[in-house]
């Protein structure tokens, strides 16, 4: 599968646009106020953060059913993306440069356990626990209120699979339908069900 062609710097330049592309609808979509109004997630810093880290590993997960180098490497600059975020988002509250890196540091292992473990649920062979799995990581890391975790791990198995019906080359070019999901999260909340 060849997503990019021509020269190394043509190459390289669309690799970053796809990554930026990704980054920027995934952020939209995970500030939509749908997360923390019906699902319980805390709108608060870090409840921002970790929807960030919910959506980002739904990428990742559909990113690496593709494979390849190409694959390798938007997941690699879509990740550096977030960081480099959060450590903006800081910033713009107002953190100080001598507690920022300690904060980012911590901000940053928590986005990769949370990441990791859901990435690891999310690619499980065993597709029965899959929901049960991915609510209890929602619940251990009180990503949402508990009586609306179910729903919110219904909601992203819907985008999940949302992803998975779209085609290679647009995933590939940062082109995740994030906009069809801030609806399919709206009939979630409203019905339980995408």
């Amino acid at each position: 599968m060849t997503a990019f062609s021509g020269n190394w710097f043509q190459r390289r330049a669309a690799r970053r646009k796809a990554a930026s592309d990704a980054y920027r609808g995934l952020l939209r979509h995970a500030l939509d106020p749908v997360h923390y109004r019906e699902f319980g997630v805390p709108d608060t810093f870090d409840g921002r953060a970790r929807m960030v880290t919910l959506l980002t590993s739904l990428a990742c997960v559909r990113l690496s059913q593709l494979g390849g180098p190409e694959a390798a490497g938007l997941i690699e600059r879509l990740d550096a993306l977030v960081l480099d975020g959060f450590d903006a988002a800081y910033r713009e509250k107002g953190v100080g440069d001598a507690s920022i890196a300690r904060k980012v540091r911590a901000l940053a292992q928590g986005h990769a356990g949370l990441g990791k473990a859901l990435f690891a649920a999310l690619t499980s062979p065993d597709s029965a626990a899959k929901p049960q799995s991915v609510a209890e990581i929602l619940r251990r890391n009180g990503a949402a209120a508990p009586d609306r975790i179910d729903a919110l791990a219904a909601a992203l198995a819907g985008l999940l699979a949302r992803f998975e019906r779209q085609p290679d080359d647009e995933i590939l070019h940062g082109r995740f339908d994030w906009a069809g999901a801030g609806a399919a999260a709206r009939r979630t909340a409203d019905h339980g069900r995408i």
